[in-house]
């Protein structure tokens, strides 16, 4: 019997900086060449950064945990200028033969890359590698009776690391003990799923914002968070906004 051939899909990789992007692009390398027929990317300056480099004397602490004194406005938009042409050269790179498209943004990272997802098969939000080895990839399990295309994705991706798969999923109260399959680790709640998630090193984390258990916007920033690893969203769009982060957001302007 001939394998069931991969429904093509458009990937929408976002990051809030070219550092965060590129782990999500080596994501893209690994993932089955006939899975991707587009790709775009998404620059997202968040509304934060500005508004720190206006005040006088502010510090900053970097990703390895440096001090240091934060850039003026005019060194501030030289690096995202920089961040965004890093960006789009690296995208159109990936690329290749295939379509692809470049946008920058303003706004908080995850409300707006949601909002940009409608028209994407799959959202990659970039977030720079911790770690120099191969960590698992890990699964939010969706409960059974959802699709499972998260749960092929995340296969994909673990046999193209070459490293195992993991799942994770929270307890449904009063549901059937065959609700998840038995190589599923539950968890009573979303809190300890994070605690898990934490102690985890992972290379990509994978989850479905439309089966679930984890749907919304607010829950995503924790996943991120937790993870410190690129998360492959499925669903992005149908993930439910939260009350704090429902407005579209604008365009960066053009240098």
């Amino acid at each position: 019997m001939s394998a069931v051939p991969k429904p093509p899909r458009r990937i929408l990789i976002g990051a809030g900086s070219f550092a965060d992007a590129e782990a999500a692009f080596r994501l893209v390398e690994w993932l089955a060449e006939e899975m991707t027929t587009e790709l775009g990317g998404m620059l997202v300056e968040e509304t934060i950064l500005p508004e720190i480099a206006s005040l006088p004397k502010q510090k900053i602490v970097t990703s390895s945990g440096t001090l240091l004194v934060a850039p003026t406005p005019t060194q501030l938009r030289t690096i995202i200028e920089s961040d965004a042409k890093a960006f789009q050269q690296a995208l159109s790179a990936l690329a290749r033969s295939r379509k692809w498209s470049f946008e920058r943004c303003r706004g908080e990272l995850v409300s707006g890359l949601c909002e940009a997802a409608r028209d994407w098969d799959l959202l990659l939000l970039g977030y720079r590698a911790s770690y120099r080895q191969t960590g698992v990839v890990l699964l939010i399990a969706p409960p059974a009776i959802a699709t499972q295309d998260s749960v092929r994705i995340a296969g994909d991706l673990a046999r193209a690391l070459g490293t195992a798969a993991v799942s994770l999923s929270l307890d449904a109260p009063g549901a059937p003990q065959d609700t998840h399959p038995a190589d599923i680790e539950t968890v009573p709640g979303e809190d300890t799923l994070l605690a898990r998630l934490e102690r985890i090193h992972a290379s990509a984390v994978v989850l479905d914002l439309s089966a679930g258990p984890l749907r919304t916007y607010d829950q995503l920033r924790r996943v991120v968070a937790a993870a410190r690893c690129p998360v492959v969203v499925l669903g992005a769009a149908q993930g439910e906004p939260s009350i704090a982060h429902t407005a579209q957001i604008p365009p960066a302007p053009s240098s």
